[in-house]
């Protein structure tokens, strides 16, 4: 069911929806083209070296263009101006001219509008159709209507700088998701001085598109992206992927009437390459390599046999596919502008931390993040130093635990090496203080891990002070790395790499910390703080679809179920508030 309501088409099918513009502006076109032929008839008996029309002659727009400007409204079209502040500057400083007069300056304004469709974004909402509807009725017009044109000069402008922004910033705002993202977006109003001399300067040059181009997000994660998203779109165009049944794990060896299935999956993915098996419907050698690659791709435990989480990744419809792409394109733009020469970065349902310098990715690895219940939030801090051999204060919200064992076996805290103190670090006598007294609600300590290698926390903690007591840690269940699902702290990052990333992060204390050395400092047993001379941004993030450094793409499993809520966002019609 599609509609087209307020000047928006709204539509469950993205396909449907460029179809639909394409239409509409060859419609537009063949008015022109008509217009262009009768023209070119009546003219025959002109000079030869007559040259075609290039620009509009317009006169008596410039009253309407400052009515509208005051207004802050295009009554005609419905259009409330996203702008007014910045179209005002930008149209007084033109004495109210009209600035869309160039055919080549329309007509690149144009494309850019209509190719933010390759970002994930409908041209619809900034007025594709009803601007190109504009432009083809002036080009067949005899006589130019001033008022006509200011809706069209000034609806024009601000399609461009609301496409623009949307590109700096996002055309969603992450914290109205209500979900932990506490990464400021960029605003574009800051992040260029004078955003209506340099529209003006584009349009001088006749560089519209060359100029909305650079606005947008360089990093290879979000140009990856867009590539991504152009291959799926061709999946989906040519019929998607049908359903795979569901079945026994598949091994090598197995015969199963699914593997044909199988195969038609892979192959209409391109994730596999043709060939003919000896058997069509054995899960052969060559079935199981090709697994693995798929498995790594999706984040799912490499077996290279087919199981229940290898045939759910498969299944999930190439439409719904597109639409995560398109999510993760959205969460480029909050984030992916300006950033620092040398960070690090967690992708939270990736479970990966990697640090990046130079443009190069200089380490790699595997982490732990919060269940669902304990959700890692997502937000930008500043590495500031470094806790050798560190003693873990539990969270208040799990003391209950700990106060049932303080009245039922006091031996447990020798065990696990632990003590209670008070707020300002004063040891409490387990054994004179009366405990039973105490509940979670009125118990005035806190319960403290001493140092060691079964500490909570391992032996090193990476400190960024933030509000949500976040930090990186090593951890003494290394054996849980192996996971492929690795959501199981309350909230912290575990990190399995912890003397590799310790030795970068020391690199510009230039005090000659190597692996060896540091081992050799958490050897001694003693708590020590060092504090980094080099401070690094690390970004907390949640990308579940990308591209690494290796240039191959992969989508992760949406642990914290945070797609469907940006998707639907990005899919309503853009309306200014």
């Amino acid at each position: 069911m599609h509609e087209l309501t307020n000047n928006h088409f709204t539509t469950r099918d993205p396909g449907l929806m460029r179809l639909i513009l394409i239409l509409m502006v060859v419609v537009a076109f063949q008015l022109t083209s008509c217009d262009h032929v009768k023209k070119s008839d009546s003219a025959s008996n002109t000079k030869a070296d007559t040259l075609p029309l290039k620009a509009f002659q317009v006169n008596g727009a410039e009253q309407y263009i400052q009515s509208i400007l005051e207004k802050g409204f295009i009554e005609e079209d419905g259009h409330k101006l996203y702008n007014p502040t910045i179209l005002k500057e930008f149209y007084e400083n033109r004495n109210y001219q009209p600035a869309w007069t160039d055919f080549h300056n329309i007509e690149d304004a144009f494309s850019s509008i209509y190719e933010i469709y390759d970002d994930g974004l409908e041209p619809q909402d900034y007025k594709y159709v009803e601007l190109y509807q504009y432009y083809g009725d002036f080009k067949s017009a005899k006589e130019l209507n001033g008022e006509k044109f200011a809706r069209f000069d000034v609806l024009l402008s601000d399609a461009l700088l609301t496409s623009a922004a949307h590109m700096i910033s996002g055309k969603i705002h992450p914290q109205s998701l209500k979900s932990q993202w506490e990464i400021g977006v960029a605003n574009y109003k800051d992040t260029y001085e004078n955003v209506a001399s340099m529209l003006q300067k584009s349009i001088n040059n006749k560089k519209v598109s060359v100029e909305f181009e650079k606005i947008k997000p360089s990093h290879y994660m979000y140009n990856g992206l867009k590539k991504a998203l152009k291959e799926f779109r061709v999946y989906e165009s040519n019929g998607g992927w049908e359903q795979i049944p569901d079945g026994k794990t598949l091994k090598e060896g197995d015969r199963d009437p699914r593997v044909g299935a199988l195969r038609r999956r892979l192959l209409a993915s391109n994730e596999m390459e043709p060939y003919t098996p000896a058997d069509s419907l054995v899960y052969d050698a060559r079935l199981v390599v090709i697994m693995k690659m798929v498995q790594k791709k999706y984040g799912i435990e490499v077996d290279g046999n087919f199981g229940k989480g290898t045939l759910e990744a498969l299944n999930i419809p190439v439409e719904y596919r597109i639409e995560q792409i398109k999510a993760n394109l959205e969460r480029g733009r909050w984030v992916l502008h300006n950033l620092e020469n040398k960070y690090i970065a967690v992708n939270i349902p990736g479970f990966e931390l990697y640090v990046i310098e130079d443009g190069l990715e200089v380490l790699t690895s595997p982490v732990m993040v919060g269940q669902y219940q304990t959700q890692t939030p997502i937000f930008k801090g500043t590495m500031q130093y470094l806790v050798f051999n560190p003693t873990w204060t539990v969270p208040r919200s799990l003391n209950g635990k700990y106060l049932q064992k303080l009245k039922t076996d006091l031996s447990f805290f020798d065990k696990e090496n632990m003590e209670v103190v008070t707020y300002s670090g004063k040891i409490v006598d387990l054994e004179t203080t009366n405990w039973k007294k105490y509940t979670n609600a009125n118990f005035p300590f806190m319960f403290r891990q001493k140092p060691g290698k079964n500490n909570s926390l391992g032996v090193i903690k990476f400190m960024f002070p933030n509000e949500y007591s976040i930090y990186l840690h090593d951890t003494p269940s290394k054996g849980l790395f192996s996971r492929d699902i690795r959501a199981f702290s309350h909230g912290c990052i575990r990190t399995k790499e912890i003397y590799s990333l310790a030795e970068v992060l020391l690199e510009g204390n230039n005090e000659g910390w190597t692996t060896s050395k540091i081992k050799s400092e958490i050897a001694t047993g003693e708590t020590k703080t060092i504090n980094l001379k080099e401070k690094v941004p690390i970004l907390l993030l949640y990308w579940t679809a990308g591209i690494g450094f290796n240039q191959n793409f992969y989508f992760k499993t949406d642990i914290y179920n945070r797609d469907d809520a940006l998707i639907d966002a990005i899919n309503q019609p853009f309306e200014i508030q």
